[in-house]
């Protein structure tokens, strides 16, 4: 039987997860101080970042620098468990990995500000690299400390001779080091996603409370107000010029109900959206 979490260990930091969970699932992370390195062996998933979303699926490998994070997990049509490897990255960790003598990679490059998120390529490399690690993890009594050192080492070094767009590096540069944002650029970046007001105060870094006083402050209504008008409006804009279904309108502007969007635009507009359209076309 498949064990719902399993984790390992450098004296006394864990730097190595492996887990099974049954989804839908959202899981929020505040990593200070700590970065990820993900592999999704199977599952399906949307993760924000503060000024960033990403998709991912079976096969995927992310770097997370350190910053909030939401990952909401889809359900699966099979019913089958999603599977997920993780590294957890601290500069303690790498210094012991590396013996204190840290790769130029880990070192703080004077740069614009990274995304938190980098997906990377799927390589060859990388894929054998990961089938080669799900057979230690089947078999976990063959992991030891010296296992884990050289196997991060290695990890590290096919991200970064792979790559061909110098992100990788850019984001390890910057790997410990949270990125600042503006308010404004959190909500727009998100405006028309499936998050409710407590997603947006995580990523904003605030409680609900505090949140919901700034928004008002700078936009000079409340957020749901806000947040309902400018999904309407793009929603009436597809409604006229595209022909795509209501469904698909409704995941656009933010909405993964569709008949509570319909009944939301038929309070706004005093019309269901299908009789919206029908309506323009007349």
């Amino acid at each position: 039987m498949k064990k719902p979490l399993s984790t390992y260990n450098i004296k006394d930091w864990v730097v190595l997860g492996r887990t099974f969970f049954k989804p839908p699932f959202k899981v929020s992370d505040n990593l200070i101080n700590e970065a990820r390195i993900v592999h999704v062996v199977s599952g399906k998933s949307n993760l924000y970042a503060a000024n960033q979303y990403i998709k991912l699926t079976s096969g995927d490998t992310i770097i997370m620098k350190s910053d909030n994070f939401i990952n909401n997990w889809s359900p699966n049509p099979s019913n089958e468990l999603n599977e997920v490897i993780v590294f957890q990255l601290t500069s303690d960790v790498l210094q012991l990995i590396y013996q204190n003598q840290i790769p130029q990679w880990f070192l703080e490059q004077e740069s614009q500000q990274v995304f938190p998120v980098h997906k990377t390529e799927s390589t060859f490399l990388l894929n054998d690299y990961f089938k080669n690690l799900q057979y230690y993890l089947d078999n976990p009594q063959l992991i030891s400390e010296n296992l884990l050192r050289i196997k991060i080492q290695e990890l590290i070094h096919i991200l970064v001779k792979t790559d061909k767009s110098g992100n990788i590096q850019k984001i390890f540069g910057a790997l410990f080091k949270s990125n600042e944002y503006q308010f404004q650029e959190v909500i727009q970046t998100h405006l028309f996603e499936d998050l409710n007001l407590e997603d947006l105060a995580f990523l904003t870094g605030l409680s609900l409370s505090s949140f919901k006083r700034k928004f008002s402050s700078i936009y000079g209504t409340s957020p749901n107000k806000y947040f309902i008008s400018k999904r309407l409006e793009k929603a009436q804009l597809l409604l006229r010029t595209t022909e795509l279904r209501i469904s698909e309108i409704a995941y656009d502007c933010g909405y993964s109900d569709v008949g509570y969007f319909t009944k939301t635009f038929q309070k706004y507009y005093n019309s269901s959206p299908t009789n919206f359209r029908e309506k323009f076309l007349n």
